[in-house]
C-alpha cells in the first residue's frame, strides 16, 4: 500500500501516535510523509527518524508569529484557532499536487489541525484521525479555572468548533479516534449537523493507542526516595491545569506525612504558570528534556492528576510499561479499560484521596514494585503500536473500498 500521510506537526516521540503509526506501517508499506514544523530544536533529530521510515519526507515551515496572524484574521470567521493556526502555510497545494489519482493508494490526516489540508485532494480514499473529539474536550476546558477574556475565546472556539469538526470529519470516507467515548461524541455531533437520514454514511473507528515495550522498559535506576514525577507535553492546557492542581493542593498534604517529597514536572514549553511553581518548596520544572525515560525512572511514584482529558493517556502507559506504580486520576483512566484500581494502577480523584495514596506508596516500596511489575505485564499484554498499526491498516482498505463501491460520504 502506498500511504501519503499528513500531520501539522512532525512525527516525534512526543507526538507518539502518528510516529509509531509510520514506524509499524513502514515494514508493510510505502510512506511517504507530509508535515509543518514550527523549528523547535527536537524536530530535526525527529524528521531524521522519521527518514528512516519514509520514502519521500516534505516539510514546510510554520513560523509562530505567522500563525498567530493567521489566528487574528479569521478570529470572526466560522472557523476555529485550533484550524486557523496552520492556514499560515501552502501545504495544502503541496498535498493536493502529491494526491493525484494513480500515485497514492489512500490519504491519512492527522488532527482537527491538519484536516483542512486535505481540501483538494478528493479523488483518493481519505483517512482523517481526529484522535480526539475536539468539540468535547473544549467543552471540559470551560469547567476550568481561567481568567474572562480566556473564558470568552474558549467559549467561541467551542461554538465554532461543534459545527467545524463534524462537517470536516464528515468528508472522509474514514474517521478513527482513540476511544470509544471520542466515538459516541464525534457521531451525535455528525448526526445533529447532517441529519438522522444521512447518518447512516457515517464511518468512524476506534484505534486505541499503544506502547513501545522495548523503548519503555524498566531502567536499572534506584528510584529517589519520596520523589514522584509527572510528565507531559507542558504546552497542552490539560497537562498545566493538572500540574498546577498537583502542586498547590496534593504536594502540600503529601509533604505534611512525608517532609521530603519532591515533584518534578518534566516536559516541553511550560507556560509562565507552570514555570512559577518552582518556587514552590519542593516543586521543580524541567522544562525540555529529550528523554523521559530516565526522569520516569527515578521516581518512586509517577502521577498523571488530569482534571480534564479525552482519549488514551499514553503518559500511564508508557510510565507503566516502564513498571512504575502510577497514581491517577478517573479521567485519565477513561481511556484505559481493563485496568483494575489496586492492581494495575491506583486511582484517586480527591486531593487528599490522592495524597494519601502517593504517600502509602511512598512509604512502602515493596508495594510499588508489586504494583509496577503487574502494570508493565497489563501493558505487555494488551497494548502493542504493532496491533493498533493492524487495525489502522484494515480502516484504509474499508477507506479504498468505500471510494472503489461508490458509497457516499456524508456532507
Amino acid at each position: 500500500m502506498r500511504i501519503l500521510f499528513v500531520t501539522p506537526y512532525v512525527p516525534s516521540l512526543i507526538r507518539v501516535r502518528p510516529f509509531n503509526f509510520i514506524r509499524q506501517l513502514s515494514r508493510h508499506h510505502s510512506i511517504t510523509l507530509v508535515s509543518l514544523a514550527q523549528g523547535d530544536r527536537a524536530e530535526d533529530d525527529a524528521l531524521e527518524e522519521m527518514r528512516r521510515y519514509c520514502e519521500g519526507v516534505h516539510v514546510l515551515p510554520l513560523s509562530r508569529a505567522g500563525s498567530m496572524m493567521s489566528c487574528c484574521r479569521r478570529l470572526l470567521t466560522p472557523m476555529p484557532l485550533q484550524a486557523a493556526y496552520t492556514c499560515a502555510s501552502d501545504l495544502r497545494d503541496v498535498v493536493s499536487r502529491l494526491a493525484e489519482p494513480g500515485r497514492f493508494d489512500v490519504l491519512h490526516v492527522e488532527h482537527i489541525r491538519g484536516a483542512h489540508l486535505a481540501d483538494g485532494a478528493l479523488r483518493i480514499p481519505r483517512v482523517f484521525d481526529s484522535v480526539d473529539c475536539i468539540t468535547r474536550l473544549l467543552k471540559l476546558r470551560l469547567a476550568c479555572r481561567m481568567g474572562v477574556v480566556q473564558r470568552v475565546l474558549g467559549l467561541e472556539e467551542l461554538l465554532k468548533m461543534r459545527l467545524y469538526e463534524p462537517r470536516v470529519a464528515s468528508t472522509f470516507n474514514r474517521v478513527v479516534v482513540t476511544s470509544r467515548r471520542d466515538k459516541m461524541a464525534l457521531e451525535a455531533l455528525i448526526r445533529r449537523l447532517v441529519g438522522l437520514a444521512n447518518s447512516g454514511h457515517m464511518h468512524l473507528d476506534v484505534v486505541r493507542n499503544g506502547v513501545d515495550c522495548d523503548y519503555f522498559r524498566p531502567m536499572p535506576v534506584t528510584p529517589k526516595p519520596d520523589s514522584i514525577v509527572f510528565a507531559g507535553r507542558m504546552s497542552y492546557f490539560p497537562n498545566v491545569s493538572a500540574a498546577l492542581r498537583f502542586s498547590e493542593e496534593v504536594l502540600p498534604r503529601v509533604r505534611l506525612s512525608r517532609p521530603g517529597a519532591s515533584f518534578r514536572i518534566v516536559g516541553s514549553d511550560p507556560p509562565e504558570a507552570v514555570r512559577r511553581l518552582s518556587r514552590l518548596p519542593g516543586v521543580e520544572v524541567t522544562g525540555y528534556v529529550p528523554d523521559m525515560r530516565p526522569y520516569l525512572a527515578s521516581a518512586r511514584v509517577v502521577v498523571c492528576p488530569l482534571s480534564v482529558g479525552v482519549g488514551v493517556q499514553n503518559k500511564v502507559l508508557e510510565a507503566m510499561a516502564m513498571a512504575k506504580p502510577v497514581v491517577a486520576t478517573s479521567v485519565a483512566c477513561r481511556g484505559i479499560p481493563g485496568a483494575k484500581n489496586g492492581t494495575h494502577l491506583l486511582r484517586a480523584d480527591d486531593p487528599g484521596e490522592m495524597a494519601r495514596a502517593i504517600s502509602d506508596l511512598l512509604g512502602s516500596p515493596d508495594r510499588g514494585s508489586r504494583l509496577g511489575i503487574q502494570a508493565r505485564r497489563f501493558v505487555e499484554d494488551g497494548y502493542s503500536w504493532e496491533a493498533a498499526a493492524g487495525e489502522l491498516e484494515q480502516v484504509y482498505m474499508r477507506a479504498m473500498d468505500v471510494l472503489r463501491h461508490g458509497v457516499p460520504v456524508a456532507a
